[in-house]
């Protein structure tokens, strides 16, 4: 009888002691993001702001005779620059903007930078190919590790030509607003890497929040259901 009770008992416990357990960690599904790192890509991000800038303009006829003051309260090599190559982009498009302020339409941008942790970054799924003293391709359906060992001449050349590109630790995330009568008109932010000798250009990282260990012989008690009794 009391064997009978302990099968009986055991499903129980286990479910349970599963139930208990923490959530596993898992990753987001794999995503591509833009890495920013020549002058010429601030350029076209300041296209594609601008052109955002010309369409909410082009909707409100209020709006499209009005002079865009264009500012920034941070400053260094991108904040520079970007601000001129917004300037020309809006020009080309046939917007007006100050050259001296004019409180009308207002567009400022920010930049934040974000410093990560050291990350691991698996390489997608059939992107490792190799050709040499046989075929080896590693495809979607193949994850075999030997495959890796076989691949470093695909590898390479991958690199080589473009299609992979080394995640970085920092990321900047620029926002842009344009503001009218204390309504925003535009309000868009662009997340990208940067190269992490680069950072510089942007800025200093947010500073993060510092974390404190918690001491293992303190506030000690005995758990129920989730509940310390102290």
């Amino acid at each position: 009888m009391i064997k009978r009770l302990v099968l009986l008992a055991l499903p129980v416990l286990l479910v349970a002691g599963c139930q208990s357990q923490l959530p596993m960690a898992s990753s987001y599904p794999m995503t591509t993001q833009h890495k920013m790192q020549a002058a010429e890509h601030w350029d076209i991000l300041a296209a594609d702001v601008a052109q955002r800038i010309k369409t909410a303009t082009e909707e409100r006829i209020e709006l499209r005779l009005l002079a865009i003051d264009i500012d920034t309260d941070q400053s260094g090599p991108f904040h520079d620059v970007f601000q001129n190559l917004l300037k020309s982009q809006l020009v080309f498009r046939g917007l007006q903007v100050a050259d001296k302020e004019e409180n009308q339409l207002e567009v400022k941008y920010k930049v934040q930078v974000v410093k990560h942790g050291s990350r691991f970054q698996r390489p997608p799924p059939g992107l490792l190919t190799a050709i040499g003293s046989g075929i080896a391709v590693m495809r979607d359906h193949l994850t075999v590790n030997a495959n890796y060992a076989a691949a470093p001449i695909g590898f390479l050349a991958d690199i080589g030509i473009g299609y992979l590109n080394f995640h970085s630790n920092h990321e900047v995330v620029i926002t842009t607003e344009m503001v009218w009568k204390n309504r925003y008109v535009v309000h868009c932010s662009d997340i990208y890497y940067i190269n992490d000798p680069d950072y510089k250009h942007y800025g200093d990282p947010i500073p993060g929040v510092a974390t404190v260990q918690p001491d293992p012989m303190a506030d000690i008690g005995v758990a129920s259901m989730g509940v310390v009794n102290e």
